[in-house]
């Protein structure tokens, strides 16, 4: 007679096993998702929090005449620019730069008398404060900038008629504010900090030509 119990055991045995494989399912170990989930998105770019002091070197072109009279009071530049950026990307800063401008040999036709030769002899001093909205961009730091401040034109005219070319400012240097609308591409590297940028200074005074500046930048980040 055969035993009762084997068939029931084996059965027993397979419904364990059956019962089994899914809890070990489950308690197998799920890929870091929560960890995944937590830090996704908080590496969106470089620190912009901080302070920053960048040496800056550049080019700059007038971009007008006064009273056809044609100064250059930019060309090549040098200067300093530092200030405090906060998480948002707000920036409050200041800067100064000395440009060296260069002579320019023009020749006046005035409506009585005859033509003649002269020589204008420009250079510049701009300082003032600054406004920027740095945005993280690719390892990039891309920085719009509003600059508000004056600039201290010295000039030279030897004209020798005595007419100046018809300027009518009474000594050098002549002073008036200008607004400068601009934009910079800064790479941060450690506590390094370098890029590009350019700028439109809008000259409020219209015996001070406008211009535009290209700027290259140099810096740590404190």
């Amino acid at each position: 007679m055969s035993n009762p119990s084997f068939p029931l055991g084996v059965i027993a045995a397979l419904a364990l096993l059956m019962a089994s494989k899914p809890a070990r399912a489950e308690a197998a170990p799920v890929p870091n998702e929560s960890v995944t989930a937590s830090t996704k998105g908080r590496d969106v770019g470089p620190s912009l929090r901080g302070f920053d002091v960048l040496a800056t070197a550049g080019y700059g072109a007038h971009t007008g005449n006064v009273v056809n009279l044609e100064l250059a009071p930019y060309a090549a530049s040098f200067g300093i620019d530092l200030g405090y950026s906060w998480r948002s990307g707000f920036r409050l800063g200041g800067y100064v730069f000395k440009s060296l401008g260069r002579s320019i040999d023009q020749r006046r036709d005035p409506r009585i008398g005859r033509e003649y030769d002269l020589t204008a002899d420009a250079s510049s001093i701009n300082g003032g404060l600054s406004l920027g909205w740095g945005v993280p961009l690719y390892g990039f730091i891309l920085r719009y900038e509003l600059k508000l401040g004056v600039t201290s034109m010295q000039w030279d005219i030897q004209d020798p008629s005595g007419l100046r070319g018809g300027y009518d400012e009474d000594a050098s240097p002549t002073l008036g504010m200008h607004v400068a609308p601009g934009v910079a591409l800064l790479w941060p590297y450690g506590l390094f900090e370098g890029g590009l940028g350019f700028e439109y200074l809008a000259q409020i005074k219209d015996t001070i030509p406008s211009g535009f500046i290209g700027t290259l930048f140099l810096g740590v980040r404190l």
